[in-house]
């Protein structure tokens, strides 16, 4: 039987932190699991194109920090992308899908997925 009690707004905030809570542990737990390296191994990459991958995201997550000037754009992350994975050219499900993993890697990962969100990276 569902209780007919109204929420206030102070139950709704301890629901919303407990979520959120959840949320942060969730994402721990998963970015020990390696999920960058999941997505490459399931998409056959060597341990050469692991390490250029992961090489460049440092990079990407580096640049997106700093200055405006040096910040990258797609189109630098699918050149980039292009010359690890040749025969990934133009393969928006691969570009997608590093993109939305980087949300559940590690934490500087996250940050440079934020990034990529709010400057239309997701909307690829």
């Amino acid at each position: 039987m569902a209780d007919d009690t109204p929420l206030t707004l102070a139950d709704l905030d301890a629901r919303l932190s407990a979520v959120e809570a959840l949320q942060q542990m969730t994402l721990r737990i998963l970015s020990i699991t390696k999920p960058l390296d999941n997505v490459l191994d399931h998409f056959g990459a060597t341990e050469t194109q692991k390490r250029a991958t992961y090489a460049l995201v440092d990079d990407l997550a580096t640049r997106a920090a700093g200055r405006e000037d040096h910040r990258p754009t797609p189109a630098y992350f699918e050149m980039k992308l292009t010359e690890i994975y040749p025969e990934k050219r133009n393969d928006r499900e691969f570009r997608c899908l590093i993109i939305d993993t980087l949300k559940v890697e590690r934490a500087a990962y996250r940050a440079l997925h934020e990034y990529m969100e709010a400057h239309g990276w997701g909307k690829h």
